[in-house]
């Protein structure tokens, strides 16, 4: 029912990421922290109903307080698609959920778990804000309330979700919540109290490093066991994570004001492969990884997936592209660099999509971002992988997206940008909200944020993935939004396009 296009891959976003069997029962357990894992089983259903469901963090806004905590929110998938009647809105008073939002079988009973990073306002004696790692559990009747995981976890925030030791049970990178630049691998398995079997520090070789902004899991080398690709800001004039937010209370004070002398030195992109003994530093690829990931602001952030279906994970970076005079440079690009069995970025050469390549709209200007937020999967149904990028600064901000379909002239069924030059249509779709039959319209003041939101999920189960977009400036940023496009054999409807707002999941964004 399922497409059989593998796709495994972990970020730190506050949205998360794409599924391949009917549910999370039956063959290996997965423990890839995307929703294909390596083993073939979905991770994108949560009650193994067959249908993928979305989870997301919805940050609501108030006029006269700015962001409010964002809450956590997940849409269960049905024969009709997402359904917003089915969901279920995680809303404590003040807990501020940061993300990512990574999925795996944490406890080994065969549905998928959802673990993610939260903040709570108030829970220590002098009440300010305290960080953790909570789990929602998986079951037939969907996710459980959100749980902290205990032990070694405390005080740390998920990052990334993987075997990195190949045990066959899922593991956690985490970050220490203070900030101040702690990372630790929280091995399984978990046991009843959700606590880890062991905890160690990450090597980093230095003594000191800032916490990541990114990590990006993946089998980059075919072993089966995760391997993890680190990004770090340029500006270590702060050491708040990025995607903690400002403080509600104080919306233009950074959390971590004081200076970050723990800022990495060495690189702004770090590599790590999984062995027998868990991650350790591979720094071989990570030149090439730090020029494919560049921009003038330090690396953006990457996803993983199985471009080319060759049963390895790929990175999937987008960059600033080409520096300098016209309006094409620095427009964005997306760099697929390959894994294979000995190491990423060690086998195929690179493929590099360009904004302004054959059977994309030739209207790249500076600064549209092109190439971030990518995702794989299979949305045409044809077995072969396709890709889905955003460039989420396209017309002042309000966003657009791209569908790369998968090629029968690339290497596995690669997105090939070749094929669109002699043939003049490669398939390639770029869709934003003035797009013909997609409902609403763009503003024309820019900032809607048009953007889709990793995985592609198959959430009404006819065996092509969707992408759901998300334009959280949509309506001034009063009520913001959520488009679901259907994967068809000829790659993404807009004939029949579904939008939901976080109004209809029972979350209002203040006026007052």
């Amino acid at each position: 029912m399922r497409s059989s296009v593998p796709v495994a891959a972990v970020t730190m976003s506050v949205l998360l990421l794409a599924g391949c069997s009917e549910g999370g029962h039956g063959g290996p357990k997965p423990v890839e922290g995307a929703t294909k894992g390596t083993a073939g089983a979905s991770l994108g259903d949560f009650n193994g109903d067959g249908y993928d469901d979305f989870a997301t963090a919805i940050r609501p806004t108030s006029a006269s307080r700015g962001p409010l905590p964002a809450r956590l929110a997940v849409v269960y998938g049905s024969a009709h698609g997402l359904d917003p009647r089915h969901r279920l809105v995680v809303d404590g008073a003040e807990d501020d959920y940061v993300g990512p939002l990574l999925r795996t079988d944490l406890d080994g009973d065969g549905f998928t778990d959802l673990v993610t990073a939260r903040f709570r306002h108030g829970s220590s004696p002098r009440g300010e804000r305290t960080g953790e790692t909570v789990i929602l559990r998986g079951g037939p009747h969907g996710l459980a309330a959100p749980r902290p995981l205990a032990g070694g976890a405390a005080g740390f925030l998920a990052l990334a979700v993987g075997d990195f030791d190949g045990d066959g049970t899922a593991d956690l990178l985490a970050s220490a919540a203070d900030g101040r630049g702690a990372v630790r691998v929280l091995y399984g398995p978990f046991g009843s109290k959700a606590g880890p079997a062991r905890t160690t520090p990450l090597p980093t070789g230095r003594s000191r490093r800032a916490a990541p902004a990114t990590a990006t899991a993946g089998d980059f080398d075919g072993d089966h066991r995760t391997d993890v690709v680190l990004t770090y800001r340029y500006d270590a004039t702060q050491s708040e994570r990025p995607d903690q937010p400002a403080r509600p209370d104080q919306p233009d004070q950074p959390n971590h004001p004081e200076p970050d002398d723990t800022a990495p030195l060495d690189t702004p992109v770090a590599h790590y492969r999984g062995g027998p003994k868990g991650l350790v530093r591979d720094k071989r690829p990570e030149a090439r990884l730090a020029h494919a990931l560049g921009t003038e602001d330090g690396p953006r952030e990457p996803a993983a997936g199985d471009a080319d279906h060759d049963g390895i994970d790929d990175l999937l970076a987008p960059g600033q592209g080409t520096l300098g005079p016209g309006r094409h440079r620095g427009s964005g690009r997306l760099t697929v660099v390959h894994g294979a069995k000995s190491g990423l970025g060690r086998g195929r050469p690179d493929l590099t999509v360009d904004p302004s390549g054959p059977g994309l709209p030739g209207d790249a200007r500076r600064g549209d971002g092109f190439g971030g937020s990518p995702s794989v999967g299979d949305i045409t149904g044809d077995g072969r992988p396709d890709l889905v990028v955003a460039s989420p600064e396209k017309n002042y901000g309000n966003g657009r997206l791209t569908l790369l379909p998968g090629s029968r002239r690339g290497h596995g069924g690669e997105y090939d940008p070749a094929a669109s030059a002699p043939e003049g249509d490669g398939g390639e779709q770029s869709l934003d909200l003035d797009t013909p039959g997609v409902p609403g319209r763009h503003t024309p003041y820019g900032f809607d944020a048009f953007a889709p939101q990793p995985p592609l999920l198959d959430v009404d189960g006819d065996g092509h993935d969707d992408v759901i977009a998300a334009a959280p400036g949509y309506g001034h940023g009063r009520t913001g939004g959520f488009w679901v496009f259907r994967g068809t054999g000829r790659g993404l409807s807009t004939s029949d396009v579904r939008r939901f707002t976080p109004a209809d999941l029972g979350i209002r964004f203040r006026t007052g």
